[in-house]
């Protein structure tokens, strides 16, 4: 999109306009400014400038609870009547985040001019899913955008809200082992080498864990640069290997097969999957539109590849629980839930019911999983230390021995 300033004269008044208009041409803003019975006197592209503080802030990034409070307020506004301009107005008022402001302020503009709602949130790609921008379509052509808003901002509720307990849930581990990893080097880099000159002085044998931690000591404090440049070689090889489609293949499909991290994973995406689809059927999309949608909100390739396998079968006449059914990643419960939805004709319901039945299981596997981790952590960490503690003393009760002798 490219921005215009115009000057132009209304027709009935005679009263000079001014302002500033998006389009993808010159000759499309003549046309809705005409649209709008006004007499075109000059038009001309307005430059662009580089601008330190914009660029800044569209480095910021938008979150999912950004966009909720978003939705959530603009369904609010649209059901009470507000005009769309008045709505966007004022959300660009009440909005923190500085991105989503600016965001919000363009949209109002090209509203303004006389752009579809949907078309001014396809500029902000990167803000705006397709799937919201795919719903906002419906609900224009519907007339029905306050019920496609509150069922949008429903749906990114629920993503929050499962978003928001994986990550509580991988919080504490991660904590825990950031802590435990800085003590152990502060006890290998700072405490064991004064204990390691003392035990020197004395000519006895060295017992095996003494050794070890001896050899981790010196690797630290001597060859510090050697592991770091090692640990950064396996993190470039797991960036080159996943950024090729065979290779990120390979790497979702081990995630997948890792014991219980691997059944959470498949818990999220199955859940994504069902209220995805569900809400977009319900506002009426076409199941070969809405399977290419729901393949851009699934972050995992077999996943992704099965939802592209599902489309092509259906467009070859097969129903979508046929092709669920067929597939080994999908459970056997969503395959035979959407067949009866597709007897009843209650698709989308059903999708719901399923999804949120394994919204239920996912929140129970992370409860567990929670509970599970906490002891294990605390024997980790305290074995960890604690061989380094008998590592250290096993020379003194050595020493001990000997001068008792």
């Amino acid at each position: 999109m490219r921005e215009f300033t115009y000057r132009a004269r209304e027709k009935r008044t005679g009263r000079w306009r001014e302002g500033v208009a998006s389009a993808e041409d010159e000759n499309t803003v003549i046309r809705r400014l005409q649209e709008q019975e006004l007499i075109v006197v000059s038009i001309k592209e307005k430059k662009k400038y580089f601008d330190l503080n914009t660029a800044l802030i569209n480095l910021q990034r938008v979150s999912l609870r950004d966009l909720v409070v978003f939705t959530r307020q603009f369904a609010t506004m649209v059901r009470a009547g507000v005009a769309l301009v008045r709505a966007l107005g004022i959300l660009s008022q009440e909005t923190r985040n500085p991105r989503l402001k600016l965001a919000i302020e363009d949209i109002r503009k090209e509203v303004e001019s006389g752009t579809a709602l949907s078309q001014a949130l396809a500029k902000h790609k990167d803000i705006f899913p397709r799937l919201y921008i795919s719903l906002v379509r419906v609900g224009e052509t519907g007339g029905i955008l306050d019920v496609i808003l509150d069922r949008l901002a429903v749906y990114y509720e629920k993503n929050e809200e499962i978003t928001r307990k994986i990550k509580s849930a991988a919080a504490y581990p991660i904590v825990i082992i950031i802590l435990a990893i800085a003590m152990v080097i502060f006890l290998l880099t700072y405490v064991l080498p004064t204990f390691l000159n003392l035990l020197m002085s004395f000519e006895t044998a060295i017992p095996l864990p003494t050794r070890i931690v001896m050899g981790a000591s010196n690797a630290i404090r001597n060859y510090w640069y050697i592991v770091l440049s090692v640990i950064l070689a396996l993190y470039l090889l797991y960036r080159l290997i996943t950024s090729r489609p065979r290779g990120r293949e390979l790497w979702d499909k081990l995630k997948l097969r890792i014991p219980i991290i691997g059944r959470i994973l498949k818990l999220t995406i199955i859940s994504r999957l069902c209220h995805t689809l569900s809400i977009l059927l319900s506002g009426g999309v076409p199941i070969i539109t809405a399977l290419e949608v729901v393949k851009e909100t699934l972050d995992s390739v077999p996943y992704m590849n099965a939802i592209e396998d599902a489309r092509r079968r259906i467009s070859e006449g097969d129903q979508l629980s046929v092709t669920f059914i067929r597939s080994s990643l999908f459970p056997p419960m969503l395959g035979y839930m959407t067949a009866v939805g597709e007897e009843s004709g209650l698709v989308d319901e059903m999708l719901n019911r399923v999804g949120m039945y394994y919204d239920g299981e996912l929140d129970a596997m992370i409860s567990t999983l929670t509970s599970i981790l906490e002891p294990v952590l605390i024997i980790f960490v305290g074995g960890l230390v604690g061989f380094i503690v008998i590592a250290m003393y096993m020379p003194i009760f050595q020493i001990i021995q000997t001068l008792m002798r």
